[in-house]
C-alpha cells in the first residue's frame, strides 16, 4: 500500500514539475516574443540602406541619385561580391592592402563589419554629405578605423571601375542629343572646357605651398580640368594638378588633346583657352573675342560674346553639380591628397547618373 502511496506522490510531483517548466516556457516564449517585438523595432531605427531604400527623396539626399533604381544599376555594375570578395580591402588607413583580395580572388578575407551593400552606401553619404568618419562610425555602428578602411577601398574600387567607361561620345551621339541653342548658334560643338579649383590645406612647405598655391583663388588649390557635351554630361575629367598650373598647360598635360577629335569639331571654352595653336588639325576653337587694342568692342563681337556665355555657362552649372557634393565643402586636408583625385574622379562620374542639367 505504501508503495502505491509513494508512486502517486511521485506522479504528483512529477506533475507538478511538469507543470512549473511549461509555466516557465510560457514566460520564456513570452520574453523572446518581446525581445523580438523590441528587436524589430530597434533595427527600424537602424543607420543602413534597407531602412531608406524605399524612399526615394532620401536615397537623393544621402547619396545625389534621383532613385533606388539608378543607384542599384550603378551597384550592380560595379559588381563587388556578395561579401566585397571583389574589392581589394584596405587593411589599415595607411591603404596598405591586404593579400588575395583581388577581382578573382578565391580567399574571402576576413569577416566584413558591413554588409556590402551598407559598405558602398556609407561611401556614398561620406561623399554626398560630406559625413566626417567619426560620424559615419557612430552611424553604423564600426570603428572609425573600419570606417578609413571602407572609404579608402571603396573609393578606389570605384574609381578603377568607373574609370573603364568610355565617357568620350560619337560625333553621332552628340548631334543627335545636341539641345536646339547649340544646333542655331554653334552646331559643330563637341565639348565645352573649363578648368575649376578645391581648395586644400596650406603645407609647410614652402616649394609646395607655391606650386599650390592660386592666384585666382589667392589660395592654396587643387586644379582640374573638365569637358561636358552640348547636352551637359561630363564627357572629359582631368586629373587634379597643383593650383599654380595655367589654363593651357592643363590642356596640354591633362590628356584632352588625345581625345578622338574629328575634322570639323569645334571646342568652346572661355576666354583664358589660347589654345588654337595645339589643338588637333581641323579642330577648331570658340572663345569669346577679345577687346584688344580697341576701347570698345565691336557689336557683332559683343552678340558672339553674349551667345558663348549663355552656352558656355552649362559647363560651370556641370562643375557645381561635383561640388555638391559636400566632401569638397571645405579645405582637402594634406593626409587625404592620396584620395582627393579619385573622389574628384568618382564623384564628376557619379553625376552623369544624375538628370542633365539641360532638358530638351
Amino acid at each position: 500500500m505504501s508503495e502505491i502511496v509513494n508512486k502517486d506522490s511521485f506522479i504528483r510531483e512529477l506533475q507538478d514539475r511538469l507543470d512549473e517548466a511549461l509555466s516557465d516556457k510560457e514566460k520564456l516564449e513570452e520574453k523572446v516574443s518581446q525581445l523580438m517585438e523590441k528587436s524589430t523595432k530597434l533595427e527600424g531605427r537602424l543607420f543602413c540602406f534597407e531602412n531608406i531604400s524605399n524612399n526615394d527623396s532620401l536615397i537623393t539626399f544621402y547619396t545625389g541619385f534621383p532613385n533606388l533604381k539608378t543607384l542599384m544599376a550603378l551597384y550592380e555594375f560595379l559588381r563587388p561580391g556578395a561579401n566585397g570578395e571583389n574589392i581589394r580591402y584596405s587593411s589599415s588607413a595607411r591603404d596598405d592592402i591586404e593579400e588575395g583580395h583581388g577581382e578573382h580572388s578565391a580567399k574571402q578575407g576576413r569577416p566584413r563589419s558591413l554588409k556590402t551593400i551598407d559598405e558602398f552606401f556609407l561611401t556614398l553619404c561620406r561623399l554626398r554629405q560630406g559625413f566626417a568618419e567619426i560620424h559615419l562610425a557612430q552611424l553604423f555602428n564600426v570603428s572609425q578605423s573600419t570606417v578609413s578602411r571602407i572609404l579608402i577601398s571603396w573609393i578606389n574600387f570605384m574609381y578603377l571601375k568607373l574609370g573603364q567607361i568610355n565617357i568620350w561620345p560619337s560625333r553621332e551621339l552628340v548631334d543627335e542629343s545636341m539641345p536646339q541653342d547649340f544646333k542655331d548658334k554653334y552646331p559643330s560643338t563637341r565639348v565645352i572646357i573649363d578648368c575649376t579649383e578645391v581648395r586644400c590645406e596650406m603645407p609647410s612647405s614652402l616649394l609646395l605651398n607655391t606650386e599650390l598655391f592660386s592666384s585666382y583663388k589667392n589660395h592654396t588649390t587643387l586644379k582640374a580640368l573638365v569637358g561636358i557635351s552640348p547636352k551637359g554630361f561630363f564627357t572629359f575629367i582631368g586629373q587634379l594638378y597643383t593650383g599654380s598650373i595655367s589654363d593651357r598647360e592643363m590642356v596640354e598635360r591633362s590628356g584632352f588633346l588625345n581625345l578622338p577629335f574629328l575634322e570639323g569639331d569645334s571646342v568652346m571654352a572661355d576666354k583664358g583657352f589660347t589654345i588654337e595653336d595645339i589643338l588637333p588639325l581641323g579642330v577648331s576653337l570658340n572663345i569669346p573675342p577679345f577687346l584688344g587694342m580697341s576701347d570698345q568692342m565691336a557689336p557683332e563681337d559683343v552678340i558672339s560674346t553674349q551667345e558663348i556665355a549663355s552656352l558656355r555657362i552649362h559647363v560651370e552649372r556641370a562643375i557645381n553639380k561635383v561640388k555638391n557634393f559636400k566632401i569638397f565643402d571645405g579645405l582637402v586636408p594634406l593626409n587625404q591628397f592620396g584620395l582627393v583625385n579619385q573622389m574628384w574622379c568618382v564623384c564628376a562620374m557619379l553625376c552623369n547618373m544624375q538628370d542633365p542639367i539641360i532638358s530638351t
